[in-house]
C-alpha cells in the first residue's frame, strides 16, 4: 500500500513539474550557439584564429599554392607517381584547364570557406562583450585589433581569388540558402577597390601593431607592415590597367622599408631552416608545427613535394628553365633546387635522394624539403614555415615600382643589388646536407648598373630570389607575359609540349575557368570566363 502511495505521489510531482511553463523551454546544457558562444571565455581570440585557419587547409590552399604558383608555370613540373597522379594539375601548366579542374574547385571552395568564417566573425565581434581566457572583459583596443586582422584576412582571400579567376562574387555577409541564385560576379576592379579600401583602413587602425611592437609569441599575426606590403603587391598586380598604381605600390613598399622593422637574413638558407618564421625577414609567415594547444598544426606540403624515395609524394619538380636562370656563383640555386644523388643525414646513416622510379625533371624543391630529423609524426604533420611575403620581396617590389613609375634608376639598381649582395655573401654549403651534387663557385654576383635594362634585371631577380615560392604564376600574369612565356617553354627539348596549348586572351589578363559546379549551384547567375 505504501509503495502505491509513493508511486502516485511521484507521478503527481512529475505531472506538476511537466506542466510548468518553463520546463520544456530550458536552454540545452553544454551547447554553444551564436547567442552564447561570444560570451564564452576567449571567444574573440578563437574566432580570430578560425579566420587564419584558411591557410592551414592543405588540399584547398597549401597544395594549390604549389600547383598554381609553381607547377602551372615554367618553374616546376607536376611529378607525382605517374602521369595519372592528379592529371588535372598537369592540365594547368599545359594550358588545357577545364571548368571541372579539381585544383581550381578546391581553391574556390577553400577561399570562400575562409571568407565565410571572416564574415561570420565580423557580424558578431563588434557588438559582443568579449571575455578573455581568465574571464576578464576584453578591452576595445584588443577587440579592434581582432577585427582589423579579420578584415585583412578576408581581403587576402579575395586577392587570391581575383588573381586566378578575375571578378568573383563579393560577399561581405552571411547569405541565406535562397540567395544562391542571386550571386553575380563583381568586376575585378570592384574586387581590387574593396581589397585596397579594406587594407588601407586596416593599416590606419591604431589597434593594429607595428612589427616593432609585436611580441615574439605573436609571430605570424598581421601587422601594419604586413598590410602595406600586401598593398604594394596588389597595386603592382593591377598596375597593368592603371599605371598610376606603380607610384602607389612604390609608396606602400617604402612604408615597410621606412619602418625599419625588417632586414635581409644574412644567410639565404636560414629562411628555410628550423624556425624560419623567426627570421628578421619574415613579413607574413604562416607557422606550421605540432602544437594544437596553440592552434598550430603541421603542414603536409613538405611531404607532398618531397622525393618519393624518402616517403614523399614526388610533386613540384623544378624545371631546367629555372635551374638555368641562376648565374654562376649564385648560392640560391643550392637552396632552391635539389638534385638526384644529394645526401642528407638520417638516424643511423645517410639518405641518398633517388628520383629514378617516377616521372620528374631530375630535381625537387629544396625549400619544401625537410631532413629526416625535421619530419613530423608519420611525415605529413611537419613544422615548417610558409613565407607568404618576406622582406626581399618588398625590396624588389619597391625597385620594380621605381622602374615602372619613372623613378630614380640608380635607386632601383641599389635596391636590386641589396638582394643580390645578400646572395653573394650567403653560404655556398648546405648546412643540413652531407653532400650536395651541385657545387657553387665562390664568385660574387656582378652588380646591376643604373644603365642596365632594369625591368629585365628586377624580373630576373624575382625569379631567382623567389624561385619555388609560389609567386611565378602571378608575376607572369601581371606582367602580361604568362602565355608567351609558356609558348616559349613549349619549344624547349625538356618541356614535353607543356605550355603549347595556351591561348592568348582576347583582352585583359589571363584568367582560369570558374568552376562549373559553382555556376551550376548558382543556377547560372555566376557566368563563366570567356574561352571556357
Amino acid at each position: 500500500m505504501k509503495r502505491s502511495i509513493y508511486i502516485c505521489l511521484a507521478a503527481a510531482f512529475l505531472l506538476t513539474v511537466s506542466c510548468g511553463k518553463d520546463y520544456l523551454n530550458r536552454p540545452p546544457q553544454g551547447t554553444l550557439t551564436d547567442e552564447n558562444f561570444y560570451q564564452s571565455p576567449d571567444a574573440g581570440y578563437k574566432t580570430l584564429v578560425n579566420c587564419y585557419l584558411g591557410f592551414y587547409n592543405f588540399w584547398g590552399y597549401q597544395a594549390v599554392l604549389a600547383e598554381l604558383g609553381n607547377m602551372a608555370t615554367d618553374e616546376c613540373d607536376k611529378g607525382g607517381s605517374d602521369a595519372g597522379d592528379r592529371p588535372f594539375v598537369t592540365d594547368l601548366g599545359y594550358g588545357r584547364a577545364l571548368s571541372s579542374n579539381e585544383t581550381l574547385q578546391n581553391f574556390w571552395t577553400a577561399c570562400y570557406s575562409a571568407i565565410g568564417n571572416c564574415n561570420v566573425a565580423l557580424e558578431h565581434l563588434p557588438d559582443a562583450a568579449l571575455i578573455d581566457a581568465g574571464g576578464n572583459l576584453v578591452d576595445e583596443s584588443t577587440k579592434n585589433r581582432y577585427i582589423a586582422e579579420i578584415r585583412f584576412l578576408r581581403s587576402f582571400y579575395y586577392f587570391d581569388l581575383v588573381r586566378v579567376f578575375g571578378g568573383v562574387p563579393l560577399l561581405t555577409k552571411t547569405l541565406a540558402p535562397e540567395d544562391r541564385n542571386k550571386l553575380t560576379r563583381a568586376s575585378a576592379q570592384d574586387i581590387f577597390k574593396f581589397i585596397t579600401d579594406e587594407w588601407s583602413a586596416c593599416a590606419a587602425d591604431p589597434a593594429l601593431p607595428s612589427k616593432n611592437q609585436l611580441p615574439a609569441a605573436e609571430q605570424g599575426r598581421v601587422t601594419q607592415e604586413t598590410v602595406w606590403a600586401m598593398l604594394a603587391r596588389a597595386d603592382l598586380f593591377f598596375a597593368g590597367e592603371d599605371k598610376s598604381l606603380y607610384t602607389k605600390a612604390k609608396d606602400a613598399a617604402k612604408k615597410v622599408i621606412d619602418a625599419k622593422a625588417f632586414a635581409l637574413e644574412p644567410d639565404y638558407q636560414d629562411l628555410f631552416h628550423v624556425n624560419g618564421y623567426k627570421s628578421k625577414e619574415a613579413v607574413f609567415p604562416v607557422i606550421f608545427g605540432d602544437d594544437p594547444g596553440k592552434f598550430i598544426i603541421g603542414s603536409t606540403l613538405p611531404q607532398y613535394c618531397s622525393p618519393r624515395s624518402i616517403g614523399g609524394w614526388g610533386f613540384d619538380c623544378p624545371t631546367q628553365s629555372l635551374v638555368d636562370a641562376f648565374e654562376p656563383g649564385d648560392p640560391r640555386r643550392l637552396f632552391t633546387v635539389l638534385d638526384q644523388g644529394d645526401q642528407f643525414p638520417k638516424s643511423g646513416g645517410q639518405e641518398v635522394l633517388d628520383f629514378s622510379n617516377y616521372p620528374n625533371t631530375g630535381h625537387h624543391n629544396r625549400k619544401e624539403f625537410l631532413v629526416a630529423a625535421r619530419r613530423g609524426q608519420a611525415f605529413g604533420n611537419d613544422a615548417w614555415t610558409l613565407h607568404l611575403i618576406r622582406y626581399a620581396d618588398v625590396l624588389l617590389m619597391y625597385a620594380e615600382a621605381l622602374v615602372e613609375s619613372g623613378g630614380s634608376k640608380q635607386e632601383a639598381a641599389d635596391y636590386i643589388n641589396m638582394v643580390r649582395d645578400r646572395a653573394s655573401h650567403s653560404s655556398r654549403t648546405d648546412a643540413e646536407a652531407t653532400k650536395r651534387v651541385t657545387v657553387i663557385a665562390d664568385r660574387t654576383l656582378p652588380e646591376v648598373k643604373a644603365s642596365d635594362d632594369l625591368r629585365a634585371a628586377v624580373r630576373h631577380e624575382r625569379r631567382v630570389e623567389l624561385g619555388g615560392e609560389y609567386q611565378r604564376l602571378f608575376d607572369l600574369i601581371r606582367w602580361g607575359t604568362y602565355v608567351s612565356t609558356m609558348h616559349d617553354f613549349a619549344t624547349r627539348p625538356y618541356s614535353n609540349g607543356k605550355g603549347a596549348a595556351f591561348k592568348k586572351p582576347a583582352s585583359g589578363r589571363y584568367l582560369f575557368p570558374i568552376p562549373q559546379a559553382e555556376i551550376d549551384r548558382s543556377g547560372g547567375s555566376i557566368v563563366q570566363n570567356p574561352g571556357y
